[in-house]
């Protein structure tokens, strides 16, 4: 099968389309004809070797969290699928396979698709989605009415935090570029600021949640502008970030938290739930086929997409 892979740490340049054995399923795993996988900042970072600390260096190593496609092998444990079906889903840890032709994955890693969606649709949905729906439940406990600023609210799990945000009934300001102001607007955000226009830190407004999904905020820097007990959630696992959790996590005031995505079917299921009542909706900048990974790669890396990035494998 055709798989995206990398031999060393660095830029695009190291990226290869090569041909690797099928994988072997287990017991408890279900095998996946890819047809649409996303990219996502975690994608670039392992790349990079950012992430060596967790990836090490046993290379080669493949690519891809996201995936979408079709169920072709069953394991023998696996009672919840069935050949032929449509699923999406996200991988766990820090090893990606997904961009490839097949993929092995367990049961607890994917759902059934909605039916509504593409394969490119619905690849773009799972780490993201995931990522602000865990931010939002498990780390700042959202309630309706709260007020909810975004930072970095057009990218990827920007896209989907918005969305999901306003299902909670929160109010919502996201932050970003002036020209992603309209199409915010239309995903449900209340109000829009441009960073390059006003700085988030100074405004005179507080904030139950603040959500820094770009990674550019520290905790003391956004302190102020939070309510009494605010939160604010970050993605970013940088010692900083560490530190502001361990600071705050006995504090009966503000707190700082770090959302570590995690795979649940369980959640897939609520975000498919919200696909088949029209709250939520996958919003995708461009679309690739996997023999050019390295633009799909490059195209992240300007940290100025709208929505996610797919990588179409046929």
């Amino acid at each position: 099968m055709k798989a995206a892979l990398f031999n060393s740490y660095g830029d695009t340049g190291v990226l290869q389309i090569v041909d690797i054995p099928r994988p072997q399923i287990t017991t408890d795993e279900i095998l996946v004809r890819v047809h649409a996988a996303a990219v996502n900042p975690k994608d670039t970072f392992i790349r990079k070797g950012y992430l060596k600390q967790f990836t090490g260096s046993d290379f080669p190593m493949l690519l891809g969290f996201d995936f979408s496609g079709e169920v072709v092998e069953v394991g023998s444990n696996v009672g919840s699928f069935q050949e032929g079906d449509s699923v999406y889903g996200m991988l766990d840890g820090w090893h990606g396979k997904t961009c490839a032709e097949y993929a092995a994955v367990t049961v607890n890693q994917a759902a059934l698709k909605p039916d509504a969606l593409s394969f490119a649709e619905a690849a773009a949905l799972p780490l993201a989605s995931s990522t602000a729906l865990q931010a939002f439940r498990d780390e700042a406990n959202i309630s309706a009415g709260q007020g909810v600023c975004i930072n970095g609210a057009s990218g990827g799990v920007g896209c989907a935090a918005v969305q999901i945000a306003k299902i909670y009934g929160a109010q919502v300001t996201a932050v970003s570029r002036a020209e992603n102001h309209d199409f915010l607007r239309k995903l449900g955000a209340d109000s829009c600021i441009d960073y390059r226009d006003i700085d988030i830190t100074k405004s005179d407004r507080k904030f139950d949640i603040f959500f820094d999904v770009f990674g550019n905020q520290r905790f003391e820097a956004i302190k102020p502008i939070l309510s009494d007990s605010g939160i604010w959630v970050s993605t970013v696992i940088q010692p900083h970030v560490f530190g502001s959790v361990a600071a705050t996590k006995f504090s009966s005031g503000r707190k700082a938290k770090l959302v570590i995505v995690k795979s649940s079917r369980e959640d897939l299921d609520i975000i498919s739930g919200w696909v088949d009542s029209d709250q939520l909706k996958p919003i995708i900048h461009s679309v690739f086929p996997l023999e050019q990974i390295g633009d799909a790669h490059s195209q992240q890396e300007t940290k100025h997409t709208r929505g996610k990035i797919v990588v179409l494998m046929s």
